[in-house]
C-alpha cells in the first residue's frame, strides 16, 4: 500500500470519529436538532416564543406583544408622560407615585377605576398569560421574600413595561426579559376591554 493510500484510509478511519467528538449533527429543515442533549441556539421551542430546556425542568418565556387597541395607546401615551416623577410608598400622584397607586392614577385618566393596591389590582379583569400581553395590559410580581403579589407595572410592547420603581426611585421603562423580572413575573390581567372596570 502506498503512503497516499495510507493517508487516505487514515483521513476516512478518522473523519466520523472527529465529527462525533465535535457534536455534529444533521439539522431540521426548521432548523431544529432530533437530539434532546444537544445545546444549540437553534435548538428553541418554535410555538409563543418559548425555549423550553426538559432536561433541567427549566423555562424561559419570551415576552412579545401581539397586538394595541386605541385605548392601550391612549394608556401607553399618559404613563410615558409621567416618566422620571419620583416614587414615593403610598403616593398616588400626581407628582409621586408608588407602584399601585401609578397604574391606578393613569387608567384613571383612561376612565377605568382600579382598586388601590397591587394584590387587589391582580385580582380584576381577564387573566393574560406572558405570551398574550398587549399593550395596557397590567403585569404582576412577587419578590424574592414572598410569592405574593407585591408589584405592578403595564405593559407596552416587546418585553417592555413601564411602572414607578422603588429601585430606580422614579417611573421608568424596564424589560420583562431581564434576569429579575423574569423570574419574578406572575401574570397579566387586562381590565381595558371590562364594563365593570368603566367609570
Amino acid at each position: 500500500m502506498t503512503n497516499t493510500q495510507k493517508n487516505i484510509l487514515t483521513i476516512f478511519t478518522f473523519l466520523p470519529l472527529l465529527i462525533f467528538s465535535n457534536g455534529c449533527a444533521s439539522k431540521n429543515a426548521d432548523g431544529t436538532y432530533n437530539s434532546a442533549y444537544s445545546y444549540h441556539p437553534y435548538n428553541r421551542h418554535r410555538n409563543l416564543g418559548e425555549y423550553i430546556s426538559n432536561n433541567h425542568r427549566y423555562q424561559t418565556q419570551r415576552f412579545n406583544s401581539y397586538g394595541s387597541t386605541p385605548i392601550g395607546e391612549s394608556i401607553e401615551r399618559v404613563a410615558k408622560s409621567l416618566l422620571g416623577r419620583d416614587y414615593q410608598y403610598g403616593a398616588t400622584g400626581p407628582y409621586q407615585y408608588d407602584c399601585s397607586g401609578f397604574t391606578k392614577y393613569v387608567f384613571s385618566k383612561n376612565g377605568i377605576t382600579l382598586p388601590r393596591t397591587s394584590k387587589d389590582q391582580a385580582k380584576v379583569g381577564q387573566y393574560i398569560r406572558a405570551n398574550e400581553l398587549q399593550k395596557g395590559d397590567l403585569i404582576f410580581f412577587d419578590s424574592k421574600k414572598s410569592s405574593e403579589v407585591s408589584h405592578v407595572g403595564i405593559y407596552l410592547s416587546r418585553g417592555n413595561f413601564i411602572h414607578a420603581s422603588s429601585s430606580k426611585d422614579q417611573v421608568t421603562i424596564s424589560n420583562l426579559n431581564s434576569n429579575y423580572y423574569s423570574k419574578h413575573f406572575k401574570w397579566g390581567r387586562r381590565v381595558i376591554n371590562m364594563d365593570y372596570a368603566r367609570n
